[in-house]
């Protein structure tokens, strides 16, 4: 429960800025691109500490980690809220990024050590339900408060959000005791695996496997194509159709609702789709939820459009996150942090060059370029599934033996 409030609210956190990207540019009168920092800064500073919170998970334990992780997310936003300048909220936003990183990529390592592969993506779909209310309510709610009482208050609700899952977690010490270090390393050997002695050496580790390799680098794509691109769509309709910024959040808040109804259908989805269906029609409906923003001649179409994008993206996102637990058991917080962190990284470059495109006059050219890309990205993702078994096996003993 802890955890889930926690989750909640780091996401309501990431996704807080993108209906209130508009108020921010217009409040400090800066462009689209100079607001965005607040997005971009954030996700670069999440990917790039997953280098740092997901080894330290290992060794400290991960409940004990995200506890930590919490209480400096609830100091950022606090500091967010009293700022009186844009520099100095995207400096509270990268603050915000660095600590969030240790909270959704080490819930789902935690879940990784704990549960079984066979029931793992339906356990990932149950966090997914928290997750996902907190980008509905970050998306949503975020536009409504910003407009009845101003942007900085939307930080301060995160800030209490926060402080509360800091409270539930120190107060719950079960959820705070994870494995030592010790503990970790004799299960790893027990299972004949020898664990990596440096962050450098376990980053070689991973990316020598062909398999991780198409993880990381679909996740990254991801990232820089469907999460940038969904990052300007209340942007899109304020500027394009004239909407509130409350109205804008709440069409954005059809892709979390979409989100949603993948959680509640997840174990019904994965037996008839599988993950190679899964992985395509993800890939396929994003793209047509991307042409439905890019073409649609009035605001009505995006409501529909979001609802599948929602759904569609965690089709696709959802397999990843189940293939990222499994590529290294015995470094499985290192590489859900790396998975995290390429995801995040490549997101932050996608929203920097949407936000040019965006200054240029032309976000509708961000929707059209997705609607091509999205689909290539989940067909090459299908294929790699064909071949997964065949790459793990090849590479068994590069797994088993990692450098020393």
């Amino acid at each position: 429960m802890a955890i889930g409030l926690a989750g909640f609210a780091s996401m309501a956190s990431m996704r807080a800025c993108d209906s209130v990207l508009p108020a921010l540019a217009s409040g400090f009168s800066a462009t689209t691109s100079a607001a965005a920092q607040t997005i971009s800064g954030f996700a670069i500073a999440y990917g790039v500490m997953q280098f740092f919170l997901g080894p330290l998970g290992d060794r400290l334990g991960k409940p004990r980690v995200i506890g930590w992780a919490v209480m400096a997310c609830a100091c950022a936003n606090v500091g967010i809220a009293l700022s009186d300048s844009l520099d100095a909220i995207i400096a509270g936003r990268v603050l915000a990024g660095a600590a969030g990183g240790g909270i959704v990529p080490l819930s789902l390592a935690h879940i990784g050590d704990t549960v079984t592969y066979e029931r793992r993506q339906v356990a990932l779909s149950r966090l997914l339900l928290a997750t996902i209310s907190g980008m509905v309510a970050g998306q949503w709610l975020g536009g409504v408060i910003a407009q009845a009482w101003g942007w900085q208050w939307v930080f301060a609700v995160l800030a209490v959000l926060f402080g509360a899952a800091s409270l539930a977690l120190f107060w719950t010490g079960r959820q705070l005791r994870g494995p030592s270090a010790g503990s970790a390393g004799q299960a790893s050997t027990a299972k004949g695996h020898i664990p990596s002695p440096g962050l450098l050496r376990q980053m070689q580790t991973l990316v020598s496997l062909r398999w991780t390799r198409r993880v990381l680098i679909t996740v990254a794509l991801e990232g820089a194509i469907a999460m940038a691109g969904f990052t300007f769509v209340p942007t899109y309709m304020h500027e394009r159709f004239g909407l509130s910024l409350a109205a804008a959040g709440g069409i954005m808040a059809f892709f979390g609702l979409g989100g949603l109804i993948y959680a509640v259908f997840a174990p019904w989805i994965i037996r008839r789709l599988g993950e190679r269906g899964m992985a395509l029609g993800g890939g396929v409906g994003l793209g047509l939820s991307m042409a439905c923003l890019a073409w649609s001649p009035d605001w009505s179409w995006a409501p529909a459009a979001c609802l599948l994008g929602g759904l569609s993206f965690y089709l696709l996102h959802n397999t990843l996150q189940a293939n990222a637990t499994q590529m290294h058991p015995a470094m499985r917080g290192t590489a859900v942090s790396l998975f995290a962190s390429s995801l995040f990284c490549g997101q932050s470059l996608g929203v920097v060059a949407a936000a040019w495109i965006a200054d240029l006059g032309s976000l509708r050219a961000v929707f059209a370029l997705s609607a091509v890309l999205l689909p290539l990205l989940g067909a090459w993702f299908w294929q790699g599934l064909a071949r997964r078994d065949e790459w793990q096996s090849a590479q068994a003993g590069i797994t088993a033996h990692p450098p020393s």
